[in-house]
């Protein structure tokens, strides 16, 4: 099922900028967070804007953390290229309420069956 309508990201300061600029390049609404901004504060900034952070960090996968958030997405470290094919690929295939309250850690692989939850 396509997307029909992006949802607005937030970057956390660990993402590359071309991986951005990549997305931004595919009409993405993203932006980076102020650097060094607690996991908390991060979270407070994307509910506050509707955006969905996007991070490399695992820390974020901690129910306590992203429970009552607009959704987190954890991405592997890869090369810009397959992190930003990936990246599309998944947000093509969901609607922004899908990803209220959970965590998606992404892979090469992934499924929707595979968002964490409580």
């Amino acid at each position: 099922m396509l997307s029909l309508s992006k949802p607005k990201l937030l970057a956390d300061e660990n993402l590359e900028r071309d991986l951005v600029n990549a997305l931004k390049r595919r009409g993405f609404d993203i932006r980076y967070a102020k650097k060094g901004l607690g996991n908390s504060e991060l979270l407070a900034i994307a509910e506050s804007e509707g955006r969905v952070l996007v991070t490399h960090d695992h820390d974020f996968l901690r129910v306590e953390l992203y429970k009552s958030s607009k959704g987190v997405i954890v991405l592997p470290v890869l090369k810009i290229e397959e992190m930003v094919k990936i990246l599309v690929e998944f947000l093509e295939r969901v609607e922004a309420k899908e990803l209220e309250g959970k965590a998606f850690l992404l892979g090469k692989e992934f499924s929707l069956e595979n968002s964490i939850e409580e």
